[in-house]
């Protein structure tokens, strides 16, 4: 192979390199732009009693209290929380459930005292 095609293979190599380490840096960099693009708000998880009601499942449970989320990993959360051994639960029970809960900062109003 000639010195020419040699460097050429090098130029083109670097110029990939480049482009893909870019690539990445606008990624993160996106990634940031929108996570901070949430006005303010942020979700953080608590506790929350739930009285299991007649026809009410783990899976029914899940889908209503914790709608974003994968009911699958909310049945295993419930179960881990409420010490299940099987999925059998009954009208008047009890359960804990960790769900989502949006929290808005608090704002300081800007003016004067009157």
């Amino acid at each position: 192979m000639s010195q020419r095609t040699q460097d050429l293979i090098n130029t083109i190599s670097a110029i990939s390199l480049l482009i893909v380490l870019a690539l990445g840096v606008v990624a993160i960099a996106g990634k940031l732009i929108v996570t901070k693009a949430t006005d303010g708000i942020q979700s953080d998880y608590v506790y929350r009693e739930v009285m299991v009601e007649p026809g009410d499942t783990l899976w029914s449970i899940a889908r209503a209290q914790v709608p974003d989320d994968d009911p699958r990993d909310v049945v295993g959360s419930m179960r881990d929380l409420n010490q299940l051994t099987s999925a059998d639960i009954f009208p008047g029970q009890r359960l804990t459930v960790l769900v989502k809960q949006e929290i808005q900062p608090l704002q300081v109003a800007s003016g004067s005292l009157p």
